[in-house]
């Protein structure tokens, strides 16, 4: 049990701006000795902000007190950084490709002048999983793996306050549990945690909650204490209203319905939220339309990569079938992206026959014959920030050769049915991480493919947006018969697939359909049937 006068950080009136933006406001709140204090939101909703005010490396308005020294700036608090640790957001964004494991010991030890401790670096190591791994370079370690080494790595100097942003995001969920474990066993030596994440899921694992949406705490509390809030307005079901908002088997209104109530999430709090503050769900149309389409869409009879004497991809038979979402789920490193890659022709297939919209891919030109029935959607959208939106859809329009008029009807018509008509004069960098995702999917839809590939673009998303992006996929999919493939480290999201098909180390372990999971392993969610699959396998 964490006592309350166990202070030992104290935040007041906490403010940060970057020139007029203001990204954070007003914030007040205390961390107690081994507490585990959980910040959730979405990307730029203020969590990083407060994070390295905390940490000094940024300027901020407020006081901040940690253990009873008090300090209003960068400078001030210089001398109480040999007891915090910060680990920054980004896959492994601290580390050096061409160093290894063992060579990144060396050089942050000597960075932060500590002497060398074996028995503790050995402990790290096998903690993270990264003992046999020592000889290394960073660039050939899985996203989880650099993640893990971050984290080791910041644990190096045995901080008192332990700071970590984001250190979940991108990360698969074997890796997320092992870096879990990591968190709690340094928590039993007497550390505390300030932890951000934009994963509901992880929410059990603090003692506390701060809920982080544009620029403020919109409640605090046990994750028990913020779902109760939200009971009376939660509703089982999904239905298409003005009123209320609905995602994930769930409807989230202030009014009463006719439904019956459904047991909260954390997720709901954002919903709710939004609800009180007037604002209202986008409802996305999209009209029917017939298109030739073959029944199977992308066939993969033992598709093969090799790197060196690695195996990337390993004989994986894969199969989309005509209106249907398939979920394209793995560790970091499993060779998901690897897959794509081949399947896009972005890597040559070394071993294995590809079918795509029925014809025998062979060379270049198949795949060019085949360019305009593909539509993609990379993890970091692939926009050109010094482009408006309008002009960055004329350009990828021309891309694909559509005349000027047809690109104009275009944009008008995508623009109001994926709600980001206000937005096109706009540039990507000033638009929330949602508009960009929507307009990333219209970018890929002008010239109106068979297929999309999307590559994890639901990644640090807010809830909200999420909810947006899901039903406009299901309504691609219903009205037009597009057939969509899609990867995500958000489990919950795979209950939106008709199908998954899981990798573990360049093999494929699962594929089966959703419905028929639920069947095989009753009273789980899909992140515990993932995860059994995972370790059975």
């Amino acid at each position: 049990m964490i006592k309350e006068n166990n202070r030992i950080l104290e935040v007041k009136n906490l403010s940060v701006s970057y020139g007029k933006k203001v990204a954070i406001k007003n914030v007040n709140f205390t961390l107690r000795e081994k507490e585990i204090l959980g910040f959730i939101g979405a990307d730029g909703a203020g969590k990083s902000s407060t994070l390295h005010a905390i940490a000094g490396v940024v300027s901020f308005e407020g006081e901040i007190i940690y253990r009873g020294y008090i300090y209003h700036s960068p400078k001030e608090a210089e001398k109480i950084k040999n007891e915090i640790s910060l680990m920054p957001q980004g896959l492994g964004l601290v580390l050096y490709d061409f160093l290894s494991v063992k060579e990144h010991f060396d050089f942050f030890r000597g960075l932060r002048g500590l002497k060398k401790d074996i028995e503790y670096e050995t402990r790290l190591l096998k903690m993270a999983g990264l003992y046999e791994f020592q000889d290394r370079l960073a660039r050939n370690l899985s996203g989880g793996m650099r993640q893990k080494l971050s984290l080791i790595l910041s644990l190096l100097p045995r901080p008192k306050l332990l700071i970590l942003d984001e250190p979940t995001t991108g990360v698969d969920p074997i890796s997320r549990v092992e870096l879990w474990n990591i968190v709690s066993e340094m928590r039993k030596e007497g550390m505390s945690a300030i932890i951000s994440t934009a994963y509901m899921s992880e929410a059990s694992k603090m003692d506390r909650l701060m809920l982080f949406d544009e620029g403020e705490i919109i409640a605090v509390g046990t994750s028990q204490e913020l779902t109760d809030s939200i009971k009376d307005y939660t509703y089982e079901g999904e239905i298409e209203s003005s009123k209320c908002f609905s995602f994930n088997k769930k409807t989230y209104c202030l009014e009463p319905l006719p439904l019956n109530k459904a047991t909260p999430t954390l997720e709901g709090v954002f919903f709710v939220n939004a609800l009180k503050k007037g604002k209202k769900p986008i409802l996305i149309e999209v009209s029917k339309k017939d298109l030739k389409i073959p029944d199977i869409i992308v066939k993969a009879k033992c598709l093969t990569k090799k790197f060196g004497n690695f195996i990337a991809d390993d004989c994986i038979d894969l199969e989309l079938r005509k209106g249907e979402i398939l979920g394209l789920l793995g560790a970091n490193g499993a060779g998901k992206t690897t897959l794509i890659k081949m399947l896009l022709g972005l890597y040559p297939i070394d071993e294995g026959e590809l079918y795509l919209l029925g014809k025998r891919i062979k060379s270049f030109e198949d795949r060019i014959e085949l360019k305009s029935k593909i539509g993609y959607v990379s993890q970091k959208f692939s926009l050109y920030k010094d482009l408006t939106i309008k002009e960055n859809l004329e350009y990828f329009g021309r891309m694909h050769s559509l005349d000027t008029k047809e690109i104009k009807e275009k944009i008008d018509k995508y623009s109001k049915m994926f709600g980001f008509e206000g937005y096109l004069n706009s540039f990507p960098k000033d638009v929330p991480l949602g508009i960009n995702q929507r307009f990333s999917l219209a970018a890929a839809l002008l010239h109106e493919p068979l297929v999309l590939f999307l590559d994890e673009p639901t990644s640090g998303v807010d809830t909200i947006a999420r909810s947006v992006f899901w039903k406009l996929l299901r309504k691609l999919k219903n009205n037009l018969g597009i057939s969509i493939l899609i990867t995500t480290h958000y489990m919950s999201e795979a209950e939106y697939c008709d199908r998954v098909v899981v990798l573990k180390r360049g093999k494929k372990i699962m594929d089966e359909e959703i419905t028929k999971l639920h069947e095989m392993y009753p009273n789980m969610d899909f992140e515990e049937i993932f995860l059994k699959v995972y370790k059975e396998n």
